[in-house]
């Protein structure tokens, strides 16, 4: 069973087999190197920011058009923080449904740190 745990991501066949885009980076190189030298913070942790924004940002990642993530900070609904982000230590599952029904799932490590503001 595949969980949201950065151990995980040492593995990445078992993402792939199962249909899963993993990232192209190293995410604890991305952790380290977001913390020593920040670029981006987004206020607004929530659904619309992973699946649209952090996603384009993974993508800039994998192409090595960028060395660093995002660091998220939530000023109202801190149980994002608490709930979602903290437990899956900070990583998600993207899936965007095309119009003939294909699922593209794809395990979103651009997010460096969830912080509540």
């Amino acid at each position: 069973m595949l969980k949201l745990k950065k151990e995980e991501l040492k593995d990445k066949a078992q993402w792939t087999e199962a249909g899963i885009n993993p990232p192209e980076f190293d995410y604890q190189n991305l952790v380290d190197k977001t913390k020593a030298n920040p670029e981006w913070v987004h206020f607004g942790a929530g659904n619309i920011f992973r699946a649209f924004i952090a996603r384009l940002q993974q993508e800039l990642l994998n192409e090595g058009e960028v060395e660093t993530g995002i660091i998220a900070a939530e000023g109202f609904d801190y149980e994002i923080i608490d709930k979602i982000y903290k437990p899956a230590d900070n990583l998600s599952l993207v899936v965007k449904m095309s119009a003939d029904g294909n699922l593209d799932k794809t395990l979103l490590a651009s997010i460096a740190e969830g912080l509540k503001a």
